[in-house]
């Protein structure tokens, strides 16, 4: 962003400014966060109450990157019947996502045993020696504890690809885009030219991520660093539109079982009228020439 004349005031939740999820999206309703990475769900929810500014810009993934690990004797989804199954996140993208693909591999709802905790640790160690010592079948993990896994003798379990909005949303408030946009397409042009330097300049990357990783993960090797960012830059999009796919699926697993929800519209807080207008001037293309 220092090339575009600004930096990044960074605040993660769990710390001061936003002590918990809930608090995201006020913050930024209330002015005092400029841009907001992460909210999918919320969006919907104040716009059925009629707050309608919360405004998605982009969308970095649209593919499911969570892997799920499993014990030797588990072959295939089939085998997890019954069984019981780890999952780091209560949040609808990630619980919600499981289980739909669970029960579209054949999977019946009663036959589902998921075990949900909500970890924001970013540390999956324990959920691997769970199923190691055999008090799980299964763990829904982050990269790169799918490798880790392996490394303790467990295997991935093969999912279906699933379209997801999920991670890198970029958000902001109408008003303050309409106040700022010169700030938004800088910001925009700085976020495209960070999705390119993390896919294309992966000896670069490894050590950024494992310097402010390892102490997290509890990983030391850079095995765990080279697989996180080889697989990330499989996923991370060139240009950040979202799949139409995708916003269904984020729009079905919350506000359309809502009734109180129902009446907005999957495509109502999308706005990619300034990403197209930096995509249309060629920007992305010479990047990646």
């Amino acid at each position: 962003m220092e090339e575009y004349g600004f930096e990044i005031d960074l605040h993660i939740v769990g710390g001061a400014k936003a002590p918990t999820m809930a608090h995201r999206a006020k913050l930024a309703l209330a002015g005092e966060i400029d841009f907001l990475s992460g909210l999918h769900h919320e969006t919907y929810r104040e716009r059925a109450k009629g707050e309608k500014r919360l405004t998605y810009l982009a969308q970095a993934q649209n593919n499911w990157d969570d892997r799920l690990v499993a014990s030797p004797a588990i072959k295939g989804i089939e085998d997890l019947k019954g069984k019981k199954i780890v999952c780091h996140s209560k949040a609808p993208c990630v619980s919600g996502n499981l289980r739909a693909v669970l029960e579209t591999c054949g999977l019946a709802p009663e036959e589902i045993d998921m075990d949900v905790i909500d970890d924001t640790s970013g540390n999956f160690l324990d959920f691997v020696e769970e199923i190691a010592s055999g008090k799980a079948a299964a763990a829904l993990v982050d990269m790169p504890f799918d490798l880790y896994g392996v490394k303790k003798g467990l295997h991935a379990v093969a999912l279906p690809d699933r379209p997801v909005i999920h991670n890198t949303t970029l958000l902001a408030t109408s008003d303050y885009i309409a106040a700022n946009e010169e700030t938004v397409y800088a910001f925009l042009k700085g976020f495209i030219e960070a999705l390119h330097f993390f896919k294309t300049q992966p000896e670069r990357v490894i050590p950024i991520l494992k310097n402010n990783l390892a102490k997290r993960f509890g990983l030391e090797d850079d095995e765990y660093y080279v697989h996180l960012q080889r697989e990330w830059a499989k996923l991370l999009s060139k240009k950040p539109y979202p799949l139409p796919a995708a916003i269904q699926n984020v729009y079905d697993l919350d506000a359309g079982k809502d009734p109180k929800m129902r009446h907005i519209g999957p495509l109502e807080p999308w706005d990619l009228h300034y990403l197209r207008k930096i995509d249309d001037s060629g920007f992305i293309d010479r990047l990646y020439a």
